[in-house]
């Protein structure tokens, strides 16, 4: 990393810590890539993608802010000319520097150096996070889970009751008078995009409970006064406020069902009337 007088006065051990062995190399990649939502089977890769080439970081060891640039040279007057450093679809948004090169050496420790790489500890925040150390057998581990993950929602799906199929679907708010196939087709679905949140979703004890409000209130049973924010029964009498809308409103009174003797008493009669 070049020092000038304007740029990387750092200190020697922050950029030792940089430095990579001869044959070592560094994988970096654009940070938050995400599916292109005109073809879920690609990735949003931008054509070109740049890292600005100046930034001031906090230097722990000399205790004070300094300037730092990808410096390439200076020419005779003093002027600074700064490599590129660009990200792009054709390399999968990827970049991959080697030790031993002195091109991809200052490359590399200004990229781990400057806060536009997500990956670098206490980083300002404030600045945009453009791209992030690749660490492969970490990345391998989080694929291997999330693979394992997928496959038990997956299998969790597949083992499902007809009943247990109507419930869930149910408690998501879905129409649990389609076809047992056709809601286990959801399910998978749910299961193959969020195996997190199906396999939460299976384990969580208040699904029943859930399942039952949301039918109730498909069926009249209970009524969701969304101006006056309360749950009514149909003679409009109050159940109760909530503070919440939407799903978030169901899941408020559905802890009202669960959490308190008269809850549970209000649920009991709704899960009578709705079995009618």
């Amino acid at each position: 990393m070049k020092k000038t007088e304007m740029y990387n006065q750092l200190s020697d051990k922050l950029i030792k810590s940089t430095m990579l062995k001869p044959g070592q190399s560094v994988t970096y990649r654009l940070h938050n890539i995400q599916k292109d939502p005109f073809d879920p089977n690609r990735l949003a890769i931008p054509a070109v993608k740049g890292v600005p080439v100046i930034d001031t970081i906090y230097d722990e060891e000399k205790g004070e802010y300094v300037d730092i640039a990808a410096v390439r040279s200076v020419d005779g007057q003093g002027n600074h000319i700064f490599h590129e450093i660009n990200f792009y679809s054709n390399m999968a948004g990827h970049m991959i520097l080697s030790g031993g090169r002195a091109l991809d050496q200052e490359i590399h420790s200004y990229l781990a150096l400057c806060d536009y790489n997500a990956s670098k500890p206490n980083r300002d925040t404030t600045k945009e996070a453009i791209f992030e150390l690749l660490d492969e057998n970490a990345s391998a581990e989080k694929d291997s889970r999330t693979r394992n993950q997928r496959r038990e929602a997956l299998n969790a799906a597949a083992d499902l009751s007809q009943e247990e199929v109507k419930n869930l679907a149910a408690a998501l708010g879905k129409d649990d008078s389609k076809s047992v196939t056709v809601l286990r087709n959801e399910l998978e679905e749910l299961a193959d995009n969020d195996p997190k949140a199906f396999l939460d979703l299976i384990s969580n004890k208040q699904v029943i409970v859930t399942a039952t409000v949301n039918r109730a209130i498909k069926k009249g049973v209970i009524i969701f006064n969304q101006e006056q924010s309360r749950f009514e029964w149909p003679n409009a009498e109050v159940i109760l406020v909530v503070a919440r809308t939407g799903s978030d409103a169901v899941d408020e009174f559905v802890s009202f069902c669960t959490s308190s003797a008269k809850g549970e008493k209000v649920f009991q009669t709704i899960q009578s009337k709705a079995k009618k």
